[in-house]
């Protein structure tokens, strides 16, 4: 008799801290976005915190946003800055299935300007199985003056010898000094995050900047 009332418990308690869970995660992204509704608001952005059906689709092309399944962008914040339209928000994405299941969720910085004329490219930070996989032909743009950067950081583009003079030494000595950052460009746009990496509500107007000087650098490479 004893089992299946022990069965029993272990099951409710199972529900109940599954559930416990759900809530606490529930409280603490409502508390998130009512600190990102703020912060949008003391840097002039518009805020929305329901996901964005538009955004996704219109970013697909960025290797991003073509990872995994159950994509949602959300916590958007939306602004102008001279010539630049701004959009910054929250990405979750999910890789792999049951056990192996994971979730990734990152703050993504999104520039968007006719004066950035670079071809595309996808940078970031290089792992051991990106090395393994480069002796097997997996493509990767190393710079010899720059063995730091090129140690760090795995650099990939259909366009090799134009991304060469797009990465200038100013902009191959920043990444060098800031490990863990990633960037994608193409059409116009340069996307900026840290993968797998929130941003904090209070940091949001730094790392806004951060992005603005990644934008900046690469819109004054030589043509």
């Amino acid at each position: 008799m004893k089992e299946p009332i022990i069965v029993t418990i272990i099951i409710i308690g199972s529900i109940a801290l599954v559930a416990l869970i759900i809530m606490l995660v529930r409280h603490f992204e409502k508390k998130r976005t009512e600190a990102l509704r703020a912060a949008a608001s003391e840097m002039k952005l518009e805020f929305s915190r329901l996901p964005d059906p538009q955004l996704l689709p219109s970013v697909s092309a960025f290797p991003l946003f073509s990872q995994g399944h159950s994509k949602k962008a959300f916590n958007v914040m939306r602004g102008k800055a001279d010539e630049i339209e701004i959009t910054l928000f929250d990405y979750r994405y999910t890789t792999g299935g049951g056990k192996n299941q994971h979730t990734h969720n990152q703050t993504v910085v999104l520039l968007k300007s006719s004066l950035l004329d670079v071809p595309p490219f996808s940078l970031k930070p290089q792992n051991v199985f990106h090395k393994i996989g480069k002796a097997f032909g997996y493509q990767d743009i190393d710079f010899d003056s720059n063995p730091i950067f090129s140690e760090k950081y795995l650099l990939r583009s259909t366009d090799e010898m134009v991304v060469r003079e797009v990465f200038t030494h100013d902009i191959l000595k920043y990444y060098e000094q800031r490990p863990g950052l990633s960037t994608e460009a193409g059409s116009g746009r340069l996307i900026f995050f840290r993968a797998s990496k929130k941003v904090k509500p209070e940091d949001l107007p730094q790392f806004l900047k951060d992005g603005f000087h990644i934008y900046t650098l690469f819109k004054q490479h030589p043509k």
